[in-house]
């Protein structure tokens, strides 16, 4: 018993410590990813002769840098055109993207398992790759230098994994539906509208966040279409551009940085378990 009740106790305390180990690396975790937020916040809100005296103490003393961001960082504008070309990409590429779930993984129709592997085989081609023939495509098209340039791919758009989770999900739903669909007479677009788009709303959901963060935060883009039009920037360039004659202002650049994440963090912050639910479940419905 005496034995029996030893080793109980042993096993009952490698529990508890590891336990307590697992939140010991948790807590250095979190540590690790919010402290350069809580640092570029607190920088946010210092002036230039705080930040050299103390860079890594916590201030919150000076919110005229915000003002200043939008001021002299011509940011106005900026926002304003990021949140267009955002808009549009989500928009569009939710719906294009929702449109190839629904003909791949509900009408299979002939050749589209071909389709999806080229799409997928479209995720291994980065942005990089197809730089000059994006650029003589939009010069082509007219529409080098404007925010054109941005608008056009991302209203063209389609996001490749989320094809692939959306096909998993999509191969699950009951054919009974579309057979009832049908029997009430009920249209193509009609079945997709009414009873697809609303079993696929996990899937566009991970797929509009993913465009959302993709837009707003590009800073590639808008630097090798937009090289010279200051109306059509973005506020990733618009920030970079600042940094470049203003290096010294670190509040306000950081003030800057943090209008360019905040809408970010929020949005995860909300759709967080909606996003995580369209990986699950093209994953697990597969």
């Amino acid at each position: 018993m005496t034995n029996l009740q030893t080793q109980k106790d042993r096993k009952k305390t490698g529990e508890i410590i590891g336990v307590i180990l697992e939140w010991i690396a948790m807590i250095l975790i979190l540590v690790l990813v919010l402290y350069p937020l809580i640092f570029v916040l607190s920088t946010s809100f210092k002036t230039y002769g705080e930040f050299i005296k103390s860079p890594f103490s916590l201030s919150f003393a000076h919110p005229e840098n915000y003002y200043n961001a939008f001021v002299e960082g011509n940011l106005g504008m900026s926002i304003v055109n990021t949140v267009i070309v955002a808009v549009v990409a989500v928009v569009c590429q939710t719906i294009i993207t929702g449109l190839a779930v629904y003909g791949i993984g509900v009408l299979k129709f002939k050749g589209s398992g071909i389709f999806i592997g080229i799409l997928l085989f479209t995720m291994f081609v980065s942005g990089e790759m197809t730089t000059i023939p994006n650029i003589l495509l939009i010069r082509a098209l007219g529409l080098y230098d404007t925010l054109g340039a941005l608008l056009f791919p991302a209203a063209l758009g389609v996001s490749g994994i989320g094809v692939f989770i959306g096909v998993n999900y999509a191969n699950a739903i009951p054919k009974e539906l579309h057979e009832a669909a049908s029997l009430d007479g009920a249209s193509i677009p009609q079945t997709f509208f009414h009873i697809d788009l609303h079993l696929l709303k996990p899937v566009l959901t991970y797929v509009a966040i993913g465009a959302f963060s993709a837009s707003w935060s590009d800073f590639f883009g808008p630097l090798v279409f937009i090289p010279m039009n200051e109306k059509a920037y973005t506020l990733a360039i618009t920030i970079q551009k600042f940094d470049t004659v203003n290096n010294s202002e670190y509040g306000t650049l950081c003030a800057g940085l943090v209008i360019l994440a905040v809408p970010v963090v929020v949005v995860y912050a909300i759709f967080s378990k909606y996003f995580l639910e369209g990986v699950a479940v093209g994953a697990v419905k597969g």
